[in-house]
């Protein structure tokens, strides 16, 4: 059974009761936000990694994430002798309260999670410090923290406790949720175990609930796999509105406005991708799977977020026709905004698509250039938004920054070489574009342009 613990007022987030000694294995995206806030709420923490050359970059204070705020944590806390970096390999975990694993976990070919990493962590630790207090950060599926225990005694760590902490950061306000957080969920079999967890928490507002490492497990799983149907199930929506004449705008207002639903995931578009969704809702129909059940739900979720970015890619080639020398203008890559990650993005897999149909694209972002040419292919890049759409027959939003949606889109109008723009986000202005001489298209709000 769950249990709410009573929220702990935290005027200002002050020292905790208790200030501990973390090490968290892994600086990627949640074991950096993780330990830079923990280190904000005074602990001291100790954030490793294995990469050298991100780790010299930790270390001579360059933050290799884009996430807002987490800069000034990172100069703060460690000018306070409160954060350091270190050596995955060479770490020191012996006088750690708490160890967390934060370390990767990729899905393999087949949809299911590669725990490599994590089992490489735990032995680690269980060598290093056989009565650790293992916090698995990591998103994981149901029944790893009693394996990861169980390989933590068979390498000498015999009075090693593993418990599960799942982190629930969106990406873009990673900090904001750390700090303050819907809730804090703690899966322990002891509960000694769970109040040491519960302390590094202690300064803020939140709700903390207590359940079994399984059920941690699996919420992760499931909150990420219910966000990820919403959005599956809106955009099936946007296509029954487009063949009627209806606007899923206001379909999706009408619908979120009913306090049982609520507006939040209902926006159609193109579809979702990132580093959680896509892996998170194979993994648990791998889990499934494997337990022998059916999940249909799961792999419908999964097929309409396909459909609909095949769908924008039919729109983009009947907008450009037949014309052989089609130019292509993609005004976003990273897969939502205020983030610079490209991880299942469906503006890149776009820019594949087109590409491979020899169509000349130009693709901008502010923040996800780089990112976006290291596995992207090989497409014109440019931070300039007027500079992409230059001599385009077609213009596609495909991540709604506020910069993009408040061009100057008559500008743009007298930039393009065509007058077609595909609004695969719903986010643009239509009766601007449309009095400044251009083709508006969306997924699902194309009432007037019919």
């Amino acid at each position: 059974m769950v249990a709410e613990v009573a929220r702990t007022p935290a005027p200002g987030a002050p020292a905790p009761v208790r200030s501990l000694t973390v090490t968290v294995l892994g600086a990627g995206y949640v074991g950096l936000v993780s330990g830079a806030c923990l280190a904000e709420l005074g602990h001291h923490v100790t954030v490793t990694e294995i990469d050298e050359r991100r780790l010299g970059a930790l270390r001579s204070g360059m933050v290799p994430i884009r996430e807002r705020g987490l800069d000034d944590i990172v100069d703060r806390q460690v000018a306070a002798g409160l954060l350091r970096f270190e050596d995955a390999r060479t770490v020191d975990v012996t006088k750690s309260d708490v160890v967390m694993v934060a370390v990767g976990t990729p899905s393999q070919a087949d949809g299911r999670v590669e725990l490599g990493h994590v089992e490489a962590a735990v032995r680690q630790i269980a060598r290093g410090n056989p009565r650790a207090l293992v916090v698995i950060k990591s998103t994981v599926p149901p029944g790893t923290c009693d394996r990861m225990q169980a390989l933590a005694r068979a390498e000498g760590g015999t009075g090693v406790r593993v418990v599960s902490n799942p982190e629930f950061l969106r990406e873009g306000r990673a900090v904001q949720d750390f700090m303050q957080p819907d809730r804090v969920v703690i899966g322990a079999r002891d509960a000694a175990d769970a109040a040491i967890v519960e302390q590094l928490y202690a300064p803020l507002d939140a709700s903390v609930l207590h359940c079994s490492p399984e059920e941690a497990e699996l919420s992760k799983y499931a909150a990420n796999s219910l966000l990820a149907a919403r959005i599956s199930f809106i955009n099936e929506m946007s296509a029954i509105a487009d063949r009627i004449g209806a606007d899923i705008t206001r379909v999706s207002s009408i619908v979120g406005s009913d306090a049982r639903i609520g507006p939040a995931f209902l926006g159609a578009g193109l579809g979702w991708g990132g580093s959680c969704f896509p892996k998170d809702v194979h993994g648990l129909a791998r889990v499934a799977e494997d337990l022998g059940l059916a999940a249909p739900m799961l792999t419908a979720t999964i097929e309409a977020n396909l459909r609909q970015r095949q769908r924008a890619l039919g729109a983009i080639l009947e907008l450009v026709g037949a014309r052989p020398d089609a130019r292509v203008a993609l005004l976003g890559l990273a897969f939502k905004p205020e983030t610079d990650d490209v991880r299942e993005s469906p503006a890149v897999w776009l820019a594949h698509e087109l590409h491979e149909r020899g169509i000349a694209v130009r693709a901008t972002d502010p923040w996800a250039l780089a990112n976006a040419e290291r596995v992207g292919p090989r497409v014109t890049y440019t931070l300039d938004p007027m500079r992409a759409v230059d001599g385009a027959d077609v213009t596609v939003l495909a991540t709604e920054w506020p910069e993009f949606v408040a061009l100057d889109w008559p500008e743009v109008a007298r930039r393009m070489r065509g007058d077609a723009v595909l609004d695969a986000r719903n986010a643009l202005p239509s009766d601007l574009l449309r009095s400044s001489g251009l083709v508006y298209r969306s997924l699902g709000r194309d009432v007037l342009g019919r």
